[in-house]
């Protein structure tokens, strides 16, 4: 959705976004004929262009929970299998819908896991360990939040955050 960006053909100026989109449509449009392929990974499917998701044949689709998305999908599959996307906003983490031309059947599919230290750092925070002011080990970890200042500067009271209150709210 970043460099697949759906536009709008009645833009008088381009801009760099509306020509890197318009260079990927035509290597989905053409590439096949020249052993190309496409694959496109998007957590906002309904932000892509359509062009080149109507040029896409086989589809893996993990957990869809946001309403755009989950009716562009519903169109872009055949109406047939329309009701097992019904459970795409509750799939589990690592699962995924396989369907298209690289399954006869639709499957559903789970992710292999990466070992530790092959896994991106983006998993969810540990909030019970936050809120219980526990590091991942166990230990007790004191963190000083000025919760006022926080609460003043959310609602635009008085004066803006300090540096050191910035540095206590981050932790």
């Amino acid at each position: 959705h970043t460099f697949i960006k759906r536009y709008n053909d009645g833009a008088e100026n381009q801009n760099s976004a509306t020509i890197c989109c318009q260079v990927f449509e035509k290597i989905a449009r053409e590439g096949r004929k020249f052993g190309l392929g496409l694959v496109l990974s998007s957590q906002r499917p309904s932000e892509l262009s359509p062009t080149v998701l109507s040029q896409c044949n086989s589809f893996l689709m993990h957990r869809i929970s946001n309403d755009r998305d989950q009716e562009l999908v519903h169109k872009l599959v055949p109406d047939n299998l329309r009701g097992l996307l019904r459970d795409l906003p509750s799939l589990p983490s690592r699962h995924a819908i396989l369907l298209g031309w690289a399954s006869e059947l639709p499957v559903l599919v789970k992710i292999n896991s990466l070992r530790e230290q092959h896994r991106p750092k983006s998993d969810d925070p540990d909030f019970w360990a936050v809120w219980s002011g526990e590091d991942e080990d166990g230990e007790i970890v004191e963190r000083n939040v000025n919760w006022k200042a926080i609460a003043d500067d959310w609602q635009q009271i008085n004066t803006p955050l300090q540096d050191q209150d910035l540095e206590n709210h981050n932790d």
